[in-house]
């Protein structure tokens, strides 16, 4: 197997795109290539490797980007035949079934604030895999695991200098005089999540406030304030659970309800 597939795996992994790999996982009969054999295929069609034969990978591509698109993995067998005989036109006359999943980057968290609940929250989410990003002017390396990328720097100047994409989950929890700051840096960018710590009544001011400098009701409604599920969470261990439960719920599922899945005897 081509040390180069994982080499392009690793490089689009590090790039953050989302993309699929097709796998040959068994072959009978006569085939170009055996068992183990690669092909990536990126969302807009073009492809690095070869699992053998246009024919095969035109009809791997076409699957990958359906998996792509459903985001769900896919096992499928390709009869290496002529087309007249329900082939996909070549005469090798074996046969492959190959696997195709989907390998998304790690999900990108980033925090404004570096206090107790902000600390508890990067220690979970670590754990959870995602690549995290602390905005803080008082934030501390050593506070953070190394892992941890830290912009020591005003909120909206750093946020200013993180990327936000659709795989960014942001999360607010600053002095509050800084939450109107992070909002502004972070509206309408295409984060997945944005969430805003603070009481419902500080929320509302803060929204009313947003609303006179121009934004819309629409625009804000993108953002989840009070932050979090309601678990009665009082601890700030206790609320980084409640935070992060609802920031995988946006991420795998935002149409559940977050109710308890217990069911009667």
């Amino acid at each position: 197997m081509s040390a180069r597939v994982f080499q392009k795996i690793n490089e689009l992994i590090s790039e953050g795109k989302t993309f699929a790999v097709a796998t040959i996982v068994r072959v009978e009969g006569s085939s170009p290539r055996g068992p183990g054999a690669k092909m990536v295929i990126l969302e807009d069609g073009s492809t690095f490797g070869s699992i053998g034969g246009d024919c095969a990978e035109r009809a791997v591509v076409d699957e990958a980007l359906k998996v792509l698109d459903k985001d769900k993995p896919k096992t499928l067998s390709i009869p290496l035949e002529e087309e007249e005989k329900g082939g996909v036109g070549m005469k090798c006359g074996g046969e492959i079934e190959v696997s195709i999943e989907v390998v998304h980057p790690s999900p990108e968290l980033v925090i404004t604030g570096a206090g107790k609940i902000a600390t508890s929250v990067v220690e979970l989410a670590e754990k959870m895999g995602f690549s995290i990003t602390v905005v803080d002017p008082f934030a501390k390396t050593g506070d953070f695991p190394d892992s941890v990328k830290i912009i020591d720097e005003p909120v909206e100047q750093g946020l200013s200098n993180v990327e936000i994409t659709s795989n960014t989950y942001v999360v607010i929890i600053t002095r509050h005089k800084d939450d109107i700051p992070a909002l502004k840096a972070v509206l309408n960018k295409g984060a997945a999540y944005i969430g805003l710590m603070g009481s419902k009544s500080r929320v509302k001011a803060q929204f009313k406030e947003l609303v006179k400098e121009g934004f819309s009701k629409e625009e804000l409604s993108q953002v989840h304030a009070p932050i979090g599920l309601d678990i009665g969470a009082e601890t700030p261990e206790e609320i980084a659970v409640s935070i992060l439960a609802e920031v995988i719920k946006q991420r795998r599922k935002p149409e559940s309800s977050g109710e308890s899945l217990k069911i009667s005897p």
